[in-house]
């Protein structure tokens, strides 16, 4: 189990594949759906995907939870207090931002789904519960910055 995920304590900058494949499946579909080219959308062309997943029933299932997002409203998570962060409404958005929609719901799936299997595993799930961590994102130059310096990478001098 790989300790990167957005919802966590220590968010680290990686992305895993699975999530970088489905991200551009459903983009793709997206975007071919909301074609401005008649022929594209009079084809509708199928998205060879597995037998597992279905990019169709992800963006479909995207779809359904931000309108229903949308039907619940803003709620509070957290301690800053209702009104202080802003949402985008589904049926107000059109085009590119509601691709980003739902892509940005297919993404929190997945981290939602990398979170459940973390916290399933007693020992490697540990990190999530994590309470004396200070919560912040990382960045690759604060990794590169903090975890190595000139004395520790390999050189043939220090060999």
């Amino acid at each position: 189990m790989a300790m990167y995920c957005r919802k966590a304590k220590l968010k680290l900058p990686i992305k895993s594949i699975l999530e970088k494949y489905t991200c551009g499946k459903a983009r793709l579909l997206a975007m071919l759906d909301k074609s401005d080219d008649p022929v594209v959308k009079s084809a509708q062309p199928s998205l060879k995907t597995g037998r597992k997943w279905k990019v169709t029933e992800a963006v479909e299932e995207a779809k359904e939870c931000l309108k229903m997002k949308e039907v619940i409203g803003q709620t509070q998570t957290d301690r800053r207090g209702l009104g202080s962060t802003t949402a985008k409404c589904w049926s107000k958005t059109e085009g590119k931002e509601k691709r980003d929609m739902i892509i940005d719901e297919i993404r929190n799936k997945e981290d939602s789904t990398r979170l459940q299997k973390a916290v399933q595993q007693p020992q490697q799930g540990q990190w999530t519960n994590w309470d004396s961590v200070i919560q912040r994102s990382l960045t690759w130059n604060d990794i590169w910055h903090n975890g190595a310096s000139e004395n520790k990478l390999p050189h043939q001098v220090r060999l």
